[in-house]
């Protein structure tokens, strides 16, 4: 049974009378309301406008075909994915991928009960054959917070989504705090695929939380169009936006270095 069947959907919201619907924000219990009234405003601050596509000379999307965010990663949006990884709240992540899929790809979001559902879009299953998540670090969190993400847009794009098609080829270190150098030769070979009939010419919708310098998606990125992806595009909720030294030191028609 997929994520959004009647079934599973009942059972979640027998769960809810218990422990009622929250903001992935905020935390504030909102039940049937769809959207939290007191995070609207500063929500609206934090929109990347007007367009969401990411801005190769702030981020190092090398084998990427490109890239969309829908928000800055700051304030109630950094709060909400903090609240997802790391206290341990699973469903945060789930609703942080229907804003994903409401912003990135216009689904509508109809209630149903108390829970959030995103409705069908026309056209991108016309372009894209498969959502992939990146892999998770490790197991300790017990679930893949990109992985929930994308159950969303999964219902709302019609696009097949395969949870396990990445894996990771070896532990790293924690991204977070790294310079840049580090951060590309920390991810060098840390994935890879699977199974290459899962990826194998197809367009790729690569999905994770926070697209910081862009060096994670460029190393999944180079793992499936290594077995035979004919494309990439990544998408995340948030993006941190910042001029990067290292890529101001190259030349504009030289080629980045691959990792």
């Amino acid at each position: 049974m997929g994520y959004y069947s009647a079934p599973r959907r009942f059972l979640r919201g027998l769960r809810q009378v218990v422990y009622p619907r929250r903001c992935p924000f905020c935390g504030r219990v909102l039940g049937s309301i769809p959207e939290c009234l007191d995070c609207a405003q500063e929500l609206d601050t934090l929109r990347r406008k007007p367009s969401m596509k990411l801005d190769p000379a702030k981020h190092y999307i090398s084998n990427l075909s490109g890239g969309a965010a829908p928000f800055q990663y700051a304030g109630c949006v950094r709060q909400g994915v903090l609240r997802a990884k790391y206290q341990a709240s699973p469903w945060a992540a789930v609703e942080l991928g229907v804003w994903m899929a409401k912003l990135v790809y216009g689904s509508e979001i109809r209630m149903c009960g108390a829970e959030p559902v995103p409705q069908k879009v026309d056209g991108v299953s016309h372009v894209y054959n498969a959502i992939v998540p990146v892999p998770p670090s490790g197991t300790k969190r017990g679930y893949n917070v990109p992985y929930l993400m994308a159950l969303p847009l999964a219902e709302a794009t019609g696009v097949p989504l395969y949870e396990n098609a990445l894996c990771r080829a070896r532990k790293k270190k924690h991204q977070a705090g790294l310079p840049f150098y580090e951060r590309v030769a920390n991810v060098a070979g840390a994935f890879r695929v699977t199974d290459p009939e899962l990826v194998e010419r197809r367009n790729i919708i690569l999905v994770d939380d926070v697209l910081t310098t862009g060096t994670t998606a460029a190393a999944c990125a180079q793992a499936l169009l290594a077995d035979g992806a004919a494309s990439v595009f990544v998408v995340t909720l948030a993006t941190v936006e910042k001029d990067l030294a290292p890529l101001d030191a190259w030349k504009e028609d030289e080629q980045f270095p691959d990792i």
